[in-house]
């Protein structure tokens, strides 16, 4: 998935069963090295980012926050976590969950998104499914509708599927979690990006300086 707009129940083009011919120019692996190592820079400079943001949401739980970076990795879940507003929103929804203290291994709604999008490559999406999807693009992506009048439409479909779409949810977050993806008991040295912090998780309080150098500073003062 390249961008919020592609029609439900489209098919596949192209030829899926036959395998890519093999390329075995040094250049070419080379480039795509360099390619998938900017792209994981450009990750972690969005994950710090959404970090951040967390933080300015949820001031008083910013040191949990700081220690989430592993749990929001992309997941290998489909091409379209790629995206940046995809993962942004999938980055968030689990940032706040930490805030939260609620659950972090059920999918996210960019998650169930993608989902729903490769299902919809292999047949049209009807009722409660496409109920489902409708609401977790908005949930996930407001600012970016799949098509004009979604926000109708997924009205239109919680009338008519609104408990089936309850029930299709919470079975589809559980059967797509992630269970290895929790935050575990916290370990922290005292530094959060190598400067020393005061954070509640910190194994051991940050030293203070001991009191003959303030002696000795003072008296050199006093000296000069």
């Amino acid at each position: 998935m390249t961008g919020p707009h592609f029609a439900l129940g489209s098919q596949p083009t192209g030829d899926r069963t036959r395998g890519a011919p093999s390329n075995t120019d040094p250049g070419i692996a080379t480039l795509v090295a360099s390619v998938m190592e900017h792209h994981a820079f450009a990750v972690v400079d969005l994950a710090e980012d959404e970090i951040a943001r967390a933080i300015r949401r949820h001031p008083d739980d910013g040191d949990a926050l700081c220690h989430s970076f592993g749990l929001i990795r992309p997941r290998d879940i489909g091409p379209g976590m790629g995206s940046e507003f995809i993962y942004r929103s999938h980055a968030a929804e689990l940032l706040d969950r930490v805030a939260a203290g609620a659950d972090t291994r059920p999918a996210t709604a960019a998650e169930l998104c993608l989902i729903c999008c490769e299902a919809s490559l292999r047949t049209p999406l009807h009722g409660p499914t496409a109920g489902v999807y409708f609401r977790m693009w908005l949930r996930a992506f407001p600012d970016r509708p799949i098509t004009a009048g979604l926000a109708d439409a997924q009205v239109h479909y919680e009338q008519l599927y609104g408990v089936q779409i309850d029930d299709l949810e919470r079975t589809l977050r559980e059967k797509a979690a992630d269970p290895r993806r929790q935050l575990g008991e916290i370990e922290c040295a005292g530094k959060h990006h190598g400067m020393r912090v005061a954070c509640r998780y910190a194994t051991t309080p940050p030293a203070p300086a001991p009191a003959v150098v303030d002696h000795v500073i003072a008296h050199r003062r006093a000296t000069r």
